[in-house]
């Protein structure tokens, strides 16, 4: 067998990391609300930081029983046999399947302005009927999954109230997206003539939250990990594309042909997997009529574009780790020209837009550059502030020694919406859907990623070859296929420490996906085994801090509460609140105020946390798992064999059976 070529391997290396949505996104986690194609690459579950890996799932089948009410549009609605509403004709020859989350604002626009176009044409003709879907992205919108509780309550009324409930949740998010959804929630379900009483206590028991989950666990089994995700007869195209892109995908297959390519001149190439062998993207044409700022030569034979947002982390990570060095050996030295362009997430990055304004009116007095950096550098000073923003703003200015009066005309001047809203428009049709997100002589690349990456990547460009690394190869799959020696000498666990079988989790305590396994699946392998003394639970720390900030400190928070004899309770603390320090600069605060709960010397607590006595203790678990295999969280390895994501309780049932049975 031939062994693979460092050429081959870096190539494997850069495919691996386009995928990694290290990125602040609108939707996701996955954290996304789709990963920028690319043609020839279907994302598997180790792709993403946190996606459950699955097999992929056939489709539910519906049975096409005729609709009993029509909506307002006079479509026939109903429920499938498997409980999800539909508009138009189950037998319909094209089956639109939409996994969508209701705070999701791409999925909003897709509702908003493509699917009553569809539903006008294709689904009333009978060519096609739309299956709608919960996937909610609940650690960065959360009230999203409230939101679907509330249409499947309006539900009970009929399939039409449903639809009436979906229709005006998507039509005003910004409205109900905020501590007062409820009342929202019932003031829309009186709009739509329902019985109060019995909206609001399905409402109030969250009646719906399994099968919500149900539909996410569909949604996850046949490769969905953004919003929104459409099927088309089988057929995956992820993120919200332009009209035009769906009804030449639903004519294609009313003709019996396949969706495997984009339209001509759609730039949102690979609109579903492909069916053909794999083929090298066609780069994305971006319009440099339109842009915030740039730097570098303009004859430079490389041009980076990057679509940002002045109040996301993984920008300002961007911008203050990766971004130096790029200017430093790529930009000064006239191999990239590097530009920007604003791509405000208005819907978890409020005053976004408005820094892109500051940015852009910094630029009218050659400043565009210093206010990009102290932007970032200060955005804990204006991120979250909903009240004197622009004079924070205008002190930036005056800090850069600008005319401050004509600064601050020009913040409230409006000049540059239309060019903000113009730039956020172009990347929504290139396929962009989180920040930072970059374009390389048109090929894309997500997230935030290190600075080798785009060394190579370059590098690529400039001997024309880059395109080949889009091209998915054949690769071994870093999954061990047997079982591996794990060591847990020194490593902190529950349970006899001569029990028969050991389960050791490499675990993110700013993971969803690992809250939702600690709070559904780690309490009955306890109660069942770890307490019977027949499973010792080990925990080891594999913070993705690329996605995840404050998973590295909440990990040494942990240990460093294991000085103190209360691991497991702050390990149980962390998940169990997970929401209120997740994304939070004052995480070690908050982290701290926990210990005083548990009983603990805080300032002892507080000296361990800022010293980083337990950093380096945390890297090696991530070296060891990364060496293992272990490419994201929650990941296991029972008496060596591996188990990826947080499967059911039955998965892992089945799997300490079974090792108990062998060893008698």
């Amino acid at each position: 067998m031939n062994r693979p070529t460092k050429r081959t391997l870096s190539l494997f290396v850069l495919v691996a990391l386009l995928l990694a949505l290290a990125a602040c996104t609108s939707a996701g986690s996955g954290e996304s609300t789709g990963s920028i194609p690319f043609i020839g690459l279907t994302p598997s579950a180790g792709d993403q930081a946190e996606t459950v890996a699955a097999t992929a799932a056939p489709a539910t089948s519906v049975a096409p029983t005729p609709p009993s009410e029509t909506d307002a549009n006079g479509l026939p609605v109903g429920f499938t046999a498997g409980g999800q509403p539909y508009r138009g004709r189950l037998d319909a020859p094209v089956k639109m399947e939409a996994f969508s989350d209701f705070q999701c604002p791409y999925c909003g626009m897709f509702s908003e302005e493509t699917l009553p176009s569809l539903l006008a044409n294709q689904v009333a003709a009978g060519d096609a009927v739309f299956i709608f879907y919960d996937f909610p992205l609940s650690s960065i919108h959360p009230y999203a999954q409230p939101a679907a509780n509330a249409a499947r309550c309006a539900g009970e009324a009929g399939a039409a109230a449903y639809w009436g409930m979906h229709d005006r949740l998507f039509a005003d998010i910004d409205a109900w997206a905020n501590e007062g959804a409820a009342d929202v929630f019932r003031a829309y379900a009186a709009e739509l003539g329902l019985d109060a009483a019995t909206f609001g206590a399905c409402l109030d028991e969250d009646r719906y939250a399994e099968a919500i989950a149900a539909d996410q666990e569909l949604g996850l089994n046949r490769g969905v990990n953004s919003t929104p995700s459409f099927f088309l007869n089988e057929q995956l195209i992820a993120g919200a594309y332009p009209l035009e892109t769906f009804n030449g995908a639903i004519t294609a297959l009313l003709n019996g042909e396949t969706i495997d390519a984009a339209p001509a001149g759609d730039t949102a190439a690979a609109a579903a997997t492909p069916s053909g062998p794999a083929m090298a993207p066609t780069p994305a044409t971006i319009f440099m009529d339109n842009i915030a700022a740039a730097r570098g030569e303009d004859t430079a034979g490389v041009t980076i574009v990057e679509y940002t947002d002045y109040q996301c982390p993984y920008c300002q990570r961007h911008a203050a780790e990766t971004l130096p060095r790029m200017i430093t050996e790529m930009i000064d030295t006239g191999r990239v020209r590097y530009v920007i362009k604003d791509f405000p997430l208005d819907s978890i990055h409020p005053q976004a837009r408005a820094g892109a304004v500051a940015a852009r009116c910094a630029g009218e007095q050659d400043a565009y550059w210093e206010m990009h950096d102290s932007l970032f550098t200060r955005q804990a000073d204006w991120s979250g502030q909903t009240t004197g923003l622009n004079d924070i703003f205008t002190g930036l200015a005056t800090d850069l020694g600008l005319d401050g009066d004509a600064f601050a005309a020009c913040l409230t001047s409006g000049r540059f919406d239309d060019l903000i809203q113009a730039n956020q428009d172009e990347g929504f049709a290139l396929g962009v859907n989180g920040t930072p997100a970059f374009f390389i002589n048109g090929f894309p690349i997500s997230g935030a990623q290190q600075f080798d990456l785009f060394a190579y990547a370059v590098g690529l460009a400039e001997e024309g070859t880059l395109a080949d690394a889009y091209v998915q190869q054949e690769q071994p799959t870093p999954t061990p296929s047997g079982p591996v020696d794990v060591d847990t000498s020194g490593a902190i666990s529950i349970g006899a420490a001569d029990a028969p079988v050991v389960l050791v989790e490499f675990t993110d305590f700013q993971c969803p996906y690992c809250s939702r396994h600690f709070a559904e699946t780690y309490p009955q392998i306890v109660a069942n085994y770890v307490d019977a003394g027949l499973v010792r639970y080990v925990f080891m720390d594999f913070p993705l801090t690329s996605i995840h900030p404050q998973a590295q400190l909440a990990a040494e928070a942990a240990r460093c509460a294991n000085d103190q004899d209360a691991y497991i309770e702050m390990h149980d603390i962390l998940f169990s609140r997970q929401d209120s320090w997740s994304g939070r600069g004052d995480a070690a605060d908050i982290f701290t105020e926990f210990a005083g709960e548990l009983g603990l010397d805080e300032a002892i607590f507080s000296d361990c946390l800022l010293s980083g006595r337990h950093t380096e203790v945390v890297q090696a678990d991530v070296t060891q798992g990364e060496s293992l295999g272990v490419n994201g969280t929650p990941a296991f390895f029972l008496n060596g064999h591996f188990i990826s994501g947080a499967q059911p309780y039955s998965v892992f049932q089945g799997a300490i059976d079974s090792l108990l049975a062998e060893q008698g």
